[in-house]
């Protein structure tokens, strides 16, 4: 039995539809203990993916999964082809699953990559189907191509603090309320900028669950919005250090040197000791060409009291880290 059928509490988990996020072609063969917040994984990676799912049913209550997130966004060469996208779409499927596609900040040869991933999708006429977008190229490339997918906002797209470091500073008593306020919000609560997404077809928007919360009304916009828990990214890039550990050194950190996906089989771990506030011990996962954070009980705890407050509309739950 799994421990959503442990659960012993409803909360407001009824409240918000759920998304299961799988980054991976082989991520479909564990969808079943996705969806059942199974954990799947050993060593520190495992203990922090069941520290968050207790956390997570902790706040929310046992989430009922409507929709599969599919997809990378933080890397054009883990674009999958259209043969892994129409898998994952057919598990979906099968699951009575919704269906979003992830998407990358992209290059050309990116975009290029993908173009037959939309084609595929809007020759579906789906119109439950989405786009997350993460590049102001994509959107372009959506709606002047494919105007009938429905483009998402990406979480990449909202530039706000992230560094877990720095953050939970302002988030303390000792914090001045005005630097807490301006940190807890985004673009979005300009309305000039909301109208401009209103013009290009974007009625949905998503963040990461930040350690100073976030303070939008979403309901007041005319927006919806989704919330992605337990993992946070803090920095990405087009460099991967990863792919470079092998390479010469006049080789090393090239953004055109040669992928060979060292990000799926390599995870490093730190954490700052020498950091100049109090949590010394905030702990760094690097992948591939990205920084994340695992989310602790009281931000998790944070995200499901803003629900409610914000009229945060959906969850993202990613059961393992997002690449």
């Amino acid at each position: 039995m799994s421990s959503v059928d442990n659960a012993k509490e409803e909360k407001c988990a009824t409240n918000v539809e759920w998304a299961i996020m799988c980054s991976r072609s082989h991520d479909l063969d564990e969808l079943g203990a996705y969806l059942n917040l199974d954990t799947t994984r050993s060593g520190r990676l495992g203990e922090l993916q069941t520290n968050a799912r207790d956390a997570t049913i902790a706040a929310f209550g046992p989430p009922r999964f409507t929709r599969l997130y599919y997809g990378v966004e933080f890397c054009e060469r883990l674009v999958p082809a259209a043969s892994q996208v129409r898998r994952a779409y057919e598990a979906a499927t099968c699951r009575r699953l919704s269906f979003s596609l992830l998407t990358p900040y992209v290059t050309d040869a990116g975009l290029g990559r993908l173009w037959p991933l939309f084609e595929w999708l809007a020759a579906l006429d789906d119109s439950s189907a989405e786009v997350v977008v993460n590049d102001w190229g994509v959107l372009h490339l959506l709606r002047r191509d494919f105007p009938r997918l429905r483009p998402v906002l990406g979480r990449l797209m909202n530039r706000m603090l992230r560094d877990p470091r720095i953050a939970g500073e302002f988030a303390s008593p000792q914090a001045p309320a005005a630097a807490l306020q301006v940190l807890r919000q985004s673009g979005v609560t300009a309305a000039l900028f909301r109208r401009f997404l209103g013009q290009v077809g974007i009625t949905m928007v998503e963040f990461d669950n930040l350690l100073q919360g976030l303070d939008m009304n979403f309901r007041e916009f005319g927006l919806s919005a989704s919330l992605y828990i337990p993992y946070g990214y803090v920095a990405t890039g087009r460099v991967c250090a990863i792919g470079s550990l092998q390479l010469p050194r006049r080789q090393k950190f090239d953004v055109e040197a040669v992928c060979r996906q060292e990000c799926r089989l390599n995870t490093l771990c730190f954490e700052y000791s020498d950091s100049p506030f109090g949590n010394r011990d905030q702990e760094f996962i690097e992948q591939g060409n990205t920084y994340f954070y695992c989310q602790d009980r009281r931000t998790i705890a944070s995200g499901a009291e803003m629900v409610e407050r914000l009229g945060i509309s959906r969850i993202v739950y990613q059961p393992r880290l997002p690449m």
